[in-house]
């Protein structure tokens, strides 16, 4: 069954949210009333294009689940500008069902306007804001840290009332800049674990599951560029140690998660 069509005959059942990785940092979450979250997806060879210089370290290795036009959704959310989270060759694609509404940082805003892009529907927030993105669903955009390669990069924190799923975006375990994520305990947590480019590598993910005392860790960012590396099996040895009292819920791209 094509991956649009298993999303589309997935039943959620209602306190449920149903949780599919789309590679790389992306994540489409459907609803219990049929809504659709998308969560910075990357459809494209966009990175590899813009950055030539770095030859095959930007080469993707993993196709995507589907094609950016295939996909229908009610919300797109957008933790930061870089081109692995910010899919510019694909925006257009993901806008031209006339429906979705995008809510993302700053600088994405500012970008978007400098390509010409249709920002009709595109709604700037910025960290602390609170905006009610779908009948069940409050969106809270929270601080994260990627350093100085990018500033104002958003974490999500997505509370449908029976349950809580953060969104961590690109960033390093930094306890103060990740206060708002440790005090609401969120039920499910996406993590990176790449361990590159300041994110958490597989121990930290872990160690960071257990300080959220999050029930579900849904690991991300991994196997999509060799420079990116990340790896799985450290994150798999890391939980007993770090988090034994936190599920692991590891997926494969376009694999989902009902939770």
């Amino acid at each position: 069954m094509e991956f649009m069509q298993r999303v589309n005959h997935t039943s959620v059942p209602k306190g449920s949210v149903a949780i599919f990785w789309l590679g790389q940092a992306g994540f489409l979450l459907k609803t219990h009333e049929l809504h659709t979250i998308m969560i910075d997806p990357y459809f494209s060879e966009y990175v590899q294009r813009v950055f030539p210089e770095m030859g095959q370290g930007f080469k993707r290795l993993m196709p995507p689940p589907c094609r950016a036009e295939e996909v229908n959704a009610d919300v797109l959310l957008i933790s930061h500008e870089h081109a692995d989270h910010f899919d510019v060759d694909s925006f257009a694609l993901l806008m031209d069902n006339g429906k979705t509404q995008v809510y993302t940082s700053r600088n994405v805003s500012a970008q978007m306007e400098t390509l010409g892009l249709n920002v009709a529907r595109v709604t700037t927030v910025c960290k602390s804001d609170s905006v009610q993105i779908l009948p069940e669903c409050k969106l809270r955009a929270i601080d994260c840290d990627h350093g100085d390669l990018s500033p104002d990069a958003l974490g999500f924190l997505l509370d449908f009332g029976f349950e809580t799923i953060y969104f961590a975006g690109d960033t390093a375990l930094t306890p103060a800049r990740l206060k708002d994520a440790l005090q609401a305990q969120p039920d499910i947590a996406l993590l990176p674990i790449n361990g590159a480019f300041g994110n958490l590598n597989g121990v930290l993910a872990a160690r960071y599951a257990a300080m959220l005392n999050c029930k579900v860790l849904i690991p991300c960012h991994f196997w999509t560029f060799p420079l990116h590396h990340g790896d799985p099996q450290e994150l798999i040895e890391a939980m007993d140690k770090e988090a034994p009292g936190v599920a692991l819920h590891l997926l494969c791209q376009g694999e989902g998660y009902v939770g």
